[in-house]
């Protein structure tokens, strides 16, 4: 398997010309398409809206400034993004709500975002984790720090023995045949030594080489804290986990161990659900 059409998050800032030029990184190294997703407010305001007195002219108003700031700041994204990205393609997105961005980023393989994704001249903003909780597809989730423009060249795995872990495995095959080194953990003190079998027979099938397994069995710490160290020990710059959640009420609750990796998030964190 391997990524076909990617999608990352694009906007005006630093931050955006950075994680724009590593999704074109990985695109080439792929060979997959890049898109980037500029994303635009189009809501207007209800307080404006329910002004009786003076709606056509203060909606009027309204679209004309919401529009003009729109494409100055979509301009300068634009500009950012060919830059960082040449021969790509580009699409404009409504971010006034979860639902329109989620139906975007079930249309690719991979999704590169920040953890909070703002849209222009908007209140809303997009959080990361919950598209990869609804998408179905593995997403990228670059921190505000800094990161490598080439991630991927030794990847840690947090390894568990669950539906999300082996799915995100699966989703991060592409990433784990193409590097250099690959380092599982499991963070647990009923965990196995090492692979069974069919998990060695399942990795060697896509060509994943050079394979470490960890096994860290302290609970003195938490477990987010664990993956961090052994991040840094093993030199890794992309962290992959499952994604652990549930619906309560329409939104979305990240499990302790996911909630405290973005939270501390240091290391681009590949994810899927």
């Amino acid at each position: 398997m391997s990524y076909r059409n990617i999608l990352v998050q694009v906007d005006e800032t630093g931050l955006s010309y950075a994680r724009a030029g590593a999704a074109a990184n990985i695109a080439r190294r792929f060979g997959a398409k890049l898109t980037g997703m500029f994303l635009q407010s189009e809501n207007i305001p209800a307080f404006i809206v329910g002004d009786v007195f003076s709606a056509v002219t203060t909606v009027q108003a309204f679209i004309e400034e919401r529009d003009a700031k729109i494409a100055s700041s979509k301009a300068k994204a634009r500009e950012q993004f060919a830059k960082a990205a040449p021969e790509s393609e580009w699409i404009e997105v409504n971010g006034d709500d979860d639902a329109t961005v989620l139906a975007a980023t079930r249309r690719f393989d991979l999704s590169i975002f920040p953890q909070i994704a703002p849209s222009s001249f908007g209140t809303h903003a997009v959080y990361a984790p919950t598209l990869a909780m609804g998408s179905g597809s593995p997403f990228l989730i670059m921190p505000d720090r800094g990161f490598e423009p080439g991630l991927g060249r030794k990847v840690l795995v947090a390894w568990k023995e669950t539906r999300e872990s082996a799915r995100a495995v699966r989703d991060a095959m592409p990433f784990l045949a193409a590097a250099e080194e690959v380092h599982f953990l499991a963070v647990s003190r009923s965990a196995a030594e090492g692979f069974d079998k069919l998990q060695l027979r399942y990795l060697a099938a896509h060509g994943c080489s050079n394979i470490h397994m960890h096994v860290d069995r302290n609970d003195d710490v938490s477990v987010a804290t664990i993956i961090q160290r052994h991040a840094g020990m093993v030199g890794a710059d992309l962290v992959v986990q499952g994604l652990y959640g549930h619906s309560r009420l329409r939104e979305m609750v990240l499990g302790g161990v996911s909630r405290d990796m973005l939270e501390m998030l240091q290391l681009p964190l590949l994810v899927s659900h």
